[in-house]
């Protein structure tokens, strides 16, 4: 929990763009912008989280998990305490960056130190609730929002920072990290204390991780860069790598960022008369109810079972949506499509925003348009799919990439494997803000909604073939995911000349029946 303390205060910085564009636009602020400084704001935020993702596998494998998170908060804090006390618009520019370094470099931090102190039996638990704090800390913005000045919101954000600083002595070091820098002594008492065994339990433990990683338990295992680069070319490396960016490429275009940011424009065309700040409170709300019930349900479920049900639920979510809307919706305008895009800059590692659009009139409904009783349950159709999608992305597809993040790259390159690859999926984010306002202007709503659906019938037959099952597996089986084992291959060798043997034996046997 103390570990994931950051990923609250990134939640609440990722709302926090959806109330502070809308609020410096209106008359009288006291940093006045355009739109085009306010895509600014976002972007600058996203640029800062595409440097955290670089350096925070690197800080963890240098200085500990546990220093790594504690890192991971000063540039939380300054970001908050920066926008609080901003007089310019170059100073939110200079602190939205820095507060998104913050955010980039907490992803593969808390995932590898979550993946290391946990056992097999909880492990997907306690990774959820990365996402699910985060994903709260969005919640709790919007209502903060709802009710407080933007200045005043900046508070909740730059006190959490610290709270890890106050715990520190309640946060144990990776025992797996200690192994690494031969500190035997201090990785048993770790897992004495974490897995509450005793010392010959916790021996047996840390010498089964250690074969696991190939690592030896006397001396310091030190890697050059040359070695380094050739494991992360390695297809123990490579496979995994390319299966968590195709999940994070299928997060971006499955339809929750379409729910997210166009919440109040879908429940406008639906004619369901609801605040627009109430619409994103609901949005978010349903994140956080997936990401909960996902917590139990994981540990009784698979993960492969997880994301199954997660794209067939947002499939199914999505063409009812799109449907339903292409009846009696239009495309966007030009104009429209400008805002959409300077609200997707606002997106993030995990974090799905919604941006306040009523600073520009979305609505395509004409006012001579009604709807007859006998089509009402047409405009009953987008809310609830809306709610589907939101909810079914908290379900599965939200959280299982991110328990895959922390489990397949072996501990021997996990955190530069771990940075490279949210750094992949940052640049994924920026495909959505790039590609997502163009399917809204070729294809309107209803035609983007079909085609999330399109990206999630195939992300669920691709994940058939590709997913593993990782439920319950230890350190060593993890390891061995994507790597043939050594010993496998010697007993098929072994089983392949024996058989030879006979054949060869028996063969002469014929010949000298044949002779005689």
């Amino acid at each position: 929990m103390i570990a994931n303390l950051p990923n609250l205060s990134a939640g609440l910085s990722m709302g926090f763009s959806a109330i502070l564009i809308p609020q410096l636009q209106r008359p009288g602020s006291d940093i006045p912008i355009t739109l085009e400084q306010g895509s600014w704001i976002a972007s600058l935020f996203v640029i800062g989280d595409l440097l955290g993702c670089t350096i925070g596998g690197p800080l963890a494998e240098r200085f500990g998990r546990r220093i790594a998170v504690l890192l991971d908060c000063l540039p939380l804090a300054i970001g908050w305490i920066l926008t609080w006390q901003a007089v310019t618009l170059e100073h939110l520019y200079i602190a939205r960056a820095i507060t998104g370094v913050g955010i980039g470099a907490g992803v593969p931090i808390v995932s590898m130190y979550v993946r290391e102190i946990s056992t097999p039996e909880v492990r997907g638990s306690l990774v959820i609730l990365m996402p699910a704090a985060a994903n709260s800390g969005n919640l709790f913005m919007y209502v903060f929002g709802y009710f407080l000045h933007w200045r005043d919101t900046c508070i909740p954000g730059s006190l959490i920072p610290f709270v890890p600083f106050l715990l520190f002595t309640l946060l144990p070091e990776s025992p797996a990290w200690l192994m690494k820098r031969g500190r035997t002594e201090e990785a048993i008492s770790n897992v004495m204390l974490l897995r509450g065994v005793d010392r010959k339990l916790a021996e047996t433990i840390i010498q089964a991780d250690a074969q696991a990683s190939h690592q030896d338990e006397t001396k310091p295992n030190s890697v050059g860069f040359v070695k380094t680069l050739s494991d992360l070319c390695s297809l123990t490396v490579i496979l995994p790598m390319l299966l968590l960016v195709f999940l994070f490429f299928t997060q971006s275009f499955s339809g929750s960022n379409m729910v997210s940011y166009y919440t109040v424009t879908i429940f406008q065309m639906a004619k369901i008369p609801i605040d627009e700040n109430i619409a994103a409170i609901l949005v978010a709300a349903q994140y956080v109810i997936g990401y909960t019930m996902s917590s139990f349900t994981v540990t009784r479920f698979g993960r492969r079972t997880l994301l199954f049900v997660s794209l067939l639920i947002m499939c199914l979510a999505n063409i009812a949506a799109g449907l339903a809307l292409m009846l009696y919706s239009e495309s966007p305008t030009p104009g429209d499509v400008v805002q959409i895009e300077e609200s997707l800059a606002a997106d993030d590692l995990e974090i799905h925003v919604g941006h306040d659009l009523t600073t520009t009139n979305l609505t395509t409904v004409t006012d001579n348009e009604s709807v007859s009783p006998e089509n009402s349950w047409i405009n009953i159709i987008p809310m609830v799919s809306c709610i589907l999608i939101t909810f079914g992305y908290g379900c599965g597809l939200g959280p299982v990439p991110f328990i895959l993040f922390g489990e397949l790259f072996p501990e021997s390159v996990r955190g530069s494997a771990s940075s490279i690859t949210a750094f992949l999926r940052s640049i994924t984010v920026f495909l959505s803000i790039k590609v997502f306002p163009n399917l809204l202007d070729w294809f309107g709503i209803g035609g983007s909604f079909i085609s999330c659906a399109i990206v999630c019938s195939a992300a669920l037959v691709l994940s058939y073939w590709t997913v593993p099952e990782t439920k319950g597996m230890d350190t060593s089986d993890l390891e061995n995911i994507y790597r043939k084992k050594p010993s496998r291959g010697l007993e098929a060798q072994e089983s392949i000349l024996t058989t030879a043997t006979d054949i060869s034996f028996q063969e002469n046997s014929d010949l000298s029946d044949q002779e005689k």
